[in-house]
């Protein structure tokens, strides 16, 4: 018994040890789909500065929310939609949080589709195929784009193709299952698959705010959470089309 007990106490201080170190060099962030190619670009650049490694998690913001919440192992949270900010603050995960950048909504088609129209409501409303957005219930740019259609007075239930996230949304339309998409702007400039066909005016929908979120009491994590609002970042958002 002895010797067991002995044994169990060399693993527990080994599994601390281990941990520390994992602590000391690495930081996991949870990102919405629609911040991939910045935030990978941010991540690589901050491993090479700091020698360290970053661990990525890129889905629809509510899911890695409800992920969270759930006791998920996240140092930094970047979130597409201030509700879902909200929904961890209120259940106490946050040590700190702020605004991170902005968006615009587009509309979006295939390359290989023209549309003439003069009113962007009549497009919407007599297109023939789907129109891809993301799930409302889970993804912000899904909940803007439902803002749009309120605001045009369309209810175009039977021909949106709801996806798991902006990404997918794009990809749908990248491929020709749908003839439009709503989607973020600095997505649709980032594939050549698309055409931006309309700028959504910002009164027909909410601001679209990115909010990043301190989760961890990491000093690693606290670095990369500083480090996301600072200069260099703000360069590379720019480069990306966000705004502020």
């Amino acid at each position: 018994m002895k010797k067991l007990y002995f044994l169990f106490i060399l693993l527990f201080f080994f599994s601390c040890g281990s941990k520390k170190k994992a602590d000391e060099t690495e930081v996991i962030v949870f990102a919405a789909a629609s911040l991939t190619d910045v935030v990978s670009q941010l991540a690589a650049n901050f491993e090479r500065e700091k020698s360290i490694k970053t661990k990525l998690n890129f889905a629809a913001s509510g899911t890695l929310a409800l992920q969270i919440d759930q006791g998920a192992d996240a140092d930094v949270y970047l979130s597409a939609n201030k509700s879902w900010r909200d929904f961890l603050v209120e259940k106490e995960k946050s040590k700190e949080t702020t605004v991170f950048t902005k968006n615009r909504l587009v509309l979006i088609s295939p390359l290989d589709k023209t549309f003439q129209f003069e009113k962007v409501d009549s497009l919407l409303m007599h297109v023939e195929g789907k129109i891809a957005i993301g799930d409302p219930g889970y993804v912000p740019a899904g909940k803007y784009a439902m803002q749009v259609l309120a605001y045009y007075r369309l209810d175009l239930k039977t021909k949106l193709f709801h996806n798991q996230n902006v990404r997918t949304a794009l990809m749908m339309v990248e491929l020709g299952e749908a003839d439009l998409g709503i989607v973020y702007k600095t997505d649709a400039l980032q594939s050549k698959k698309v055409n931006i066909i309309y700028s959504f005016p910002q009164e027909s929908y909410k601001p679209v705010e990115y909010y990043q979120m301190l989760i961890s009491n990491k000093n690693l994590a606290k670095e990369f959470y500083d480090y996301l609002y600072s200069a260099k970042t703000k360069e590379i958002l720019t480069e990306y089309s966000f705004t502020y």
